[in-house]
């Protein structure tokens, strides 16, 4: 007979509890676990599971059935001979519950009928999981991108079984004759769970088109047919043509077109996207590419050096050309010229230029004697220094900067004679509490004479970088 006597104190997972004082002296009925998991399984598999049926009351309790009342067509319950009586406070019995799986989901309830006045059908709830295999096909979307007609384009994809059950590739088609697929594995064949194997898809074009399509693999998944789209073309790749005129300005007051609209694909199909970038600037530039499509006019490079931009082209069948790139000089011209920028925005730095004076050039400064952000941009205030009436050796301050990081810039054509001190101001209007490296380049003649990098990071301090002693051209570290 399937029964035993359960003492509270020989079960180290299951706890015996008796209703409270007062809550009736009658059976009480207690079935664990509840619901019974019975965990995802393959289709036909089988799982087995103890009901421990238990009398928790302080009377009698009569156990009269014990039946699947749903989902007896997953579930079966095992009734030993002597199962079904009476049993005294703290006796109970074990009943083995049996799930077979069809590969699906499902649930069902098991009913224990007794003398409990509290609980005359006590149901425990059965749940029973499938274990299937999923196939997914990764990447989904495959593109060959340009091929040449009659050439061979390659692309991988991953069989994946992401399931828990095997996996069974029974089938594997492409649906237009351009495409087609190979693999090491003879059909049919078995992915167990959480595994993968690799599928290489061919797309060989046999005129100029664009052309897309399925690849399709029939399995065991229930989901039915899995598929990756696939797309490629052939026609033949743009070709990019790119220039830029003039290919050497005076930095800020010159500018120049970057040319692209010479680019052609050799089937004639029609380019449709003009991508002009930089790939390299001198340092300290903020200068950026102006807006269009084939031709990029009236760029305006804000530094002395070099300016290299790349075009790539792209055709209507979405074709891309090998890079094309061009060059720009752009240069320092006349007699003194200083550019200025920095590391870290949010911190207004300002450029400053003090003529020879007697006395101390620190003396100078914010004065008609000191070309700076006040009196000098652009040369609006007319401030003549050196020969009266002569603008040759006036500064103009043609760049200032206070957001960002630079450039600001001060030149003279024809300065006058004597010695000019550059000074850099950390402007207080703005308040960077970190390291800022300042760098200051001066040329003088159009040649790079001096250079250098400093942390400038006092608030209201006008920092020393430079004398310049004209007409000799001489730039000497403060």
């Amino acid at each position: 007979m399937f029964v035993s006597t359960l003492l509270l104190m020989a079960c180290t997972d299951y706890t015996l509890e008796k209703r409270p004082e007062g809550e009736g002296a009658g059976p009480a009925i207690e079935a664990t676990p509840n619901p019974m998991l019975f965990g995802e399984l393959p289709v036909a598999s089988r799982a087995e599971q103890t009901l421990r049926i238990q009398n928790v009351g302080a009377g009698a309790l009569n156990l009269t059935a014990l039946t699947v009342s749903e989902g007896d067509a997953w579930f079966q319950v095992t009734v030993p001979e002597g199962v079904l009586g009476t049993y005294e406070p703290e006796m109970g019995t074990l009943v083995l519950v049996t799930y077979v799986s069809d590969g699906n989901p499902v649930s069902g309830k098991l009913s224990i009928l007794s003398n409990d006045a509290s609980s005359p059908t006590t149901i425990v709830d059965l749940v029973g999981g499938a274990a299937v295999p999923d196939l997914v096909i990764e990447p989904d979307s495959v593109s060959f991108g340009a091929v040449t007609v009659g050439e061979r384009g390659e692309q991988s994809v991953s069989l994946r079984n992401v399931g828990d059950a095997d996996l069974v590739v029974t089938g594997m088609s492409t649906t237009e004759v351009v495409f087609d697929y190979s693999t090491a594995e003879t059909l049919p064949f078995t992915i167990p769970a959480g595994e993968s194997r690799s599928v290489t898809l061919g797309y060989v074009p046999v005129e100029s088109a664009t052309s897309t399509g399925l690849f399709e693999v029939v399995s065991n998944d229930p989901d039915g047919v899995e598929s990756a789209t696939l797309s490629g073309s052939a026609g033949g790749q743009p070709v990019a043509v790119c220039s830029v005129t003039p290919d050497t300005v005076e930095a800020i007051h010159g500018s120049a077109d970057w040319i692209g609209n010479a680019s052609y694909d050799p089937s004639g199909y029609a380019i449709t996207d003009y991508n002009w970038t930089f790939t390299s600037v001198p340092a300290g530039s903020s200068s950026f590419m102006p807006s269009g499509g084939a031709n990029r006019r009236g760029f305006v490079p804000d530094v002395v050096g070099t300016y290299e931009a790349r075009l790539v082209v792209t055709n209507s069948l979405g074709e891309r050309s090998e890079p094309c790139f061009a060059s720009l000089e752009a240069e320092a011209v006349g007699g003194l010229w200083i550019e200025m920028f920095w590391t870290r925005s949010g911190d207004d730095m300002d450029l400053h230029l003090v003529r020879p004076v007697s006395g101390s050039p620190s003396s100078a400064l914010t004065t008609t004697n000191d070309c700076y952000y006040g009196n000098c941009v652009g040369g609006w205030s007319g401030l003549d220094w050196g020969r009266v009436g002569d603008s040759s050796d006036d500064p103009a301050l043609d760049l200032d900067d206070i957001p960002g990081t630079g450039p600001e810039n001060i030149n003279i054509l024809s300065p006058e004679s004597g010695t000019f001190t550059v000074y850099v101001h950390d402007y207080p209007g703005s308040v960077y509490s970190g390291t800022n490296m300042v760098t200051v380049n001066i040329y003088v003649g159009g040649r790079l004479a001096w250079t250098d990098t400093r942390d400038v990071n006092s608030e209201d301090y006008y920092a020393p970088f430079a004398e310049v002693e004209w007409p000799r051209g001489t730039v000497t570290s403060l």
